[in-house]
């Protein structure tokens, strides 16, 4: 559907709920989204650029004031409710200022359809359209969102727990080293196109915990010859995991190299 030209002026019952119902209680929204959002942000919604996408008799024509306040209402609660997602959001929509409309601008913009304007205003910030709203947003971060998503909520709140088995194991500090960006750029290579982001943080996380488990299977958290064995070998006390073109193994394969391990 083409954009439809603004109207020059509203019918006066429309122009008073567009006043009561939105334009009185703008400042306090905007108030309520920058506490949401951690930072000033400001809402830019132009009625006679939007109404007219409103079907003839619908809440979007005739009390375009409350069909506004419903849509912003709606994003405030599921920004509010989705802190996660704030950081993300306030570097993405770098103008910091919340609209409706086709295009965003660097602005954080309440989408909907040319002709469903009013319909299910809630869905506009659903917490899964508000997440692939951010995901495709133009970034210049090696990762996507989906890919920082899983390392954030699937990776970080476990890792430290591994690196204090694998230091009871051997009796040392032992540091992780995931190399996401790496890693993410080679699997797109290969994977572009599928939903590999959202578990990246996962599966680097489980091949650290097939360390973990193999060392104890082993026995190397109860034999001291073995713990020596492997400290000397792996001297750096470092542990990488790499993506390579071809493996010895079926699937993956373990190698010590300048005193480092690789998975």
């Amino acid at each position: 559907m083409p954009r439809l030209p603004p109207l020059n002026k509203l019918p006066l019952a429309a122009r008073k709920n567009l006043r009561d119902e939105w334009q009185n209680s703008q400042a306090d929204f905007e108030q309520r989204l920058s506490k949401a959002m951690g930072v000033d942000w400001k809402i830019d919604i132009d009625a006679l650029a939007v109404v007219p996408y409103g079907a003839a008799g619908s809440w979007a024509r005739e009390i375009p004031g409350s069909m506004i306040a419903n849509y912003v209402e709606e994003a405030v609660r599921e920004l509010k409710n989705n802190p996660k997602c704030r950081n993300e959001i306030n570097k993405l929509a770098s103008a910091h200022v919340l609209t409706m409309d086709f295009t965003a601008d660097g602005k954080l913009a309440i989408v909907f359809g040319a002709d469903r304007l009013g319909s299910n205003t809630r869905d506009a910030f659903w917490h899964k359209n508000l997440e692939k709203g951010i995901s495709l947003a133009p970034t210049t971060d090696a990762l996507s969102f989906y890919a920082r998503k899983g390392i954030r909520e699937d990776y970080e709140p476990d890792i430290a727990s591994l690196q204090s088995d694998l230091k009871d194991i051997l009796h040392r500090d032992i540091t992780l080293h995931p190399h996401f960006e790496e890693v993410y750029e080679k699997l797109k290579q290969t994977k572009d196109g599928t939903d590999f982001g959202h578990y990246l943080g996962a599966f680097i996380l489980n091949y650290f915990r097939g360390l973990v488990s193999t060392l104890k299977r082993r026995k190397f958290d109860s034999d001291d010859m073995l713990q020596e064995a492997l400290n000397e070998a792996m001297e750096k006390g470092d542990v990488h995991f790499r993506i390579l073109d071809t493996v010895a193994g079926s699937s993956g394969e373990a190698a010590i190299k300048d005193g480092k391990l690789y998975l």
